[in-house]
């Protein structure tokens, strides 16, 4: 990856140019779960997609850019898949918050994903400009789902703590979320969702 900054894409704002893009992006992302960022490039990409490395070079100025926009799809797709769980209809806050956190806990394809992020491709941010800047967007994103999935929980926090709660929110669940899920007491496979539930809903309440 040879510069750090890249210029606007160029693929025009058509459905078939949309189609395209993520055509580009499946076959990115299928070639970084299997061989991880050390073998990742445009030309292989391109192999994997069926396609002229010229094509993936309309679409995309570099390597890293592909990444960016891969690591925006990644938190934006399972942003929503996290909300759809929280705001699904029936029960206290707390088991909705339980609901999306045993997903974003123990579902096999976003741990999967999430590994191959935050070790691969994260690592890279502090060499390319273009990647610090779509993992910065990437938290900015995580933010602002846990900003308001704690004004739910919790509405009379002021908009500052709410924001650090929501921080600590995205510390606790990261951590937990790189770590294998563990056994409970009675032999629950969903413990570290309890676990990380009890502790947000506790965060929240400011105890």
């Amino acid at each position: 990856m040879k510069s750090n900054v890249d210029p606007a894409p160029a693929a025009p704002p058509t459905e078939k140019g949309a189609n395209r893009r993520e055509e580009i992006l499946d076959a990115a992302s299928a070639l970084l779960l299997e061989e991880g960022y050390a073998s990742f490039s445009a030309r292989g990409v391109a192999a994997r997609a069926g396609l002229r490395l010229s094509h993936v070079q309309y679409y995309f100025a570099s390597p890293a850019s592909i990444l960016a926009e891969l690591l925006e799809r990644f938190v934006r797709r399972y942003g929503d898949e996290i909300m759809i769980r929280f705001g699904s209809a029936g029960g206290s806050g707390e088991e909705r918050l339980y609901r999306s956190l045993d997903f974003l806990l123990n579902d096999e394809a976003y741990r999967r994903d999430c590994g191959i992020f935050m070790i691969e491709v994260a690592g890279f941010a502090a060499r390319n400009e273009v990647i610090a800047a779509a993992l910065a967007r990437y938290y900015e994103i995580y933010f602002e789902l846990f900003s308001g999935i704690v004004k739910t929980l919790n509405p009379s926090l002021s908009p500052r703590a709410r924001a650090r709660r929501a921080r600590q929110c995205v510390a606790l669940v990261e951590g937990m979320s790189m770590t294998r899920p563990h056994m409970g007491p009675k032999g629950e496979t969903d413990f570290s969702a309890r676990e990380a539930t009890r502790a947000i809903m506790r965060l929240v309440s400011g105890e």
